[in-house]
């Protein structure tokens, strides 16, 4: 038996999923509680979200064999492909897991802070002064070119250019809708598919490239992985990588030129507020493999269960990255970026909102993102 929720038809509900999403889940809570049902075209079977802490807690300890993790995520796979981390699960998942999280983490990340310092000063040097634009798009720009260093070794403006033509098409909330209701070789979901040909037609050529000795790229030739398990880590390291970050960075700098903060000593508070107010993710969802216990009621096997970010931070217990063994592998790495890149911000400008009234959040593609892009203006300090 499922918990009660929405009663509007599927193709309602992801339209509410896509253009009103934390007042779909906000109305939800309230209206039946801590665990509710979603039905949307984004997965093949119903959804079960809770907030509750201790349940969250249960989902991320499940083991492998109750709760599944990667499923949730095949509405991906046409993007980030069959082999990509996001999709995997199990014994298969940890693996590919364990050959991608060292230079995200520990140690490895002192060697990226000085790139990462010196890329945020190119693209502020970039930004427009005394005059509103927004901080979106240049928080893109700037973390995909921190990701392709790190993946690569030197970064590819051709691939650059045919990564955000892929995800710019789902920052449209009308494309949005069409791709997630009709799946067809037409349309935006058409012109979708071509740009990932077209990113999977650099990639290759990256992959084919003699090795430089110092990139991700190369750890993961060592594995011993087919081409097309290359192109698909490679894929989803960098999407994944730079999207997600960039949109809290939007949001920092958004909140920022709202709540002024000298962040150029201890960035750390400010930003746990923004990631516990304006969390990227809303959801983090597995399936279950047998029937599973939650809220008093008992889920049959094949729904999907979801701690749901959003309504969890905003009852004071954050969980920006996940948990358990599907945490966020560049979690470390995010966070370093988005201290480095605050501290310079706070060095260099002083913010200030474009309108008075925050930005609300949108759906793009999975994150949720400031409606208006971060619309700010930066005045030099100097």
């Amino acid at each position: 038996m499922l918990p009660p929720g929405p009663k509007a038809p599927a193709a309602v509900q992801t339209v509410e999923w896509i253009v009103r999403p934390t007042k779909l889940l906000r109305d939800a809570e309230a209206r039946y509680g801590d665990a509710f049902t979603l039905r949307t075209a984004y997965w093949d079977a119903p959804m079960v979200l809770t907030s509750d802490p201790d349940a969250i807690k249960r989902v991320y300890a499940a083991p492998p064999d109750v709760l599944q993790g990667g499923d949730a995520a095949a509405f991906m796979e046409p993007f980030v492909g069959a082999k990509s981390l996001l999709i995997l699960h199990g014994d298969e998942h940890l693996r590919q897991r364990r050959l991608v999280l060292p230079p995200f983490h520990g140690q490895a990340l002192k060697r990226w802070t000085e790139q990462i310092r010196a890329i945020t000063h190119e693209q502020l040097d970039t930004w427009p002064v005394n005059t509103p634009f927004k901080a979106l798009p240049k928080m893109q720009e700037l973390t995909l070119d921190v990701i392709e260093r790190v993946i690569f070794g030197t970064r590819d403006p051709e691939l650059k250019q045919a990564l955000r033509a892929a995800l710019d098409l789902t920052g449209s909330t009308t494309n949005l809708i069409a791709m997630s209701l009709i799946q067809r070789d037409i349309g935006p979901y058409g012109r979708f598919l071509k740009a990932v040909e077209r990113i999977d037609e650099l990639v290759y050529a990256r992959i084919d490239q003699p090795s430089t000795g110092d990139s991700i790229l190369d750890l993961l030739r060592d594995s011993g992985a087919t081409r097309a398990e290359l192109r698909d880590q490679l894929v989803t390291l960098l999407a994944a990588g730079h999207e997600t970050t960039a949109t809290a960075l939007a949001w920092a700098l958004e909140r920022l030129a709202r709540h002024p903060t000298d962040l150029t000593q201890d960035p750390d508070p400010f930003i746990d507020e923004v990631l516990r107010t304006r969390p990227v993710l809303s959801i983090t969802a597995r399936k279950t493999l047998q029937p599973y216990e939650l809220g008093g009621y008992t889920l049959p096997e094949g729904v999907y269960v979801a701690p749901c970010i959003y309504l969890a931070n905003r009852r004071g217990r954050p969980i920006p990255w996940g948990g358990g063994t599907r945490r966020c592998v560049g979690a470390a790495f995010a966070q370093l970026e988005l201290r480095e890149v605050l501290r310079a911000v706070s060095e260099r400008f002083s913010l200030r909102p474009v309108s008075a009234e925050g930005e609300r959040m949108r759906r793009r593609s999975i994150t949720l993102a400031p409606a208006r892009g971060a619309e700010i203006i930066a005045n030099p300090l100097a």
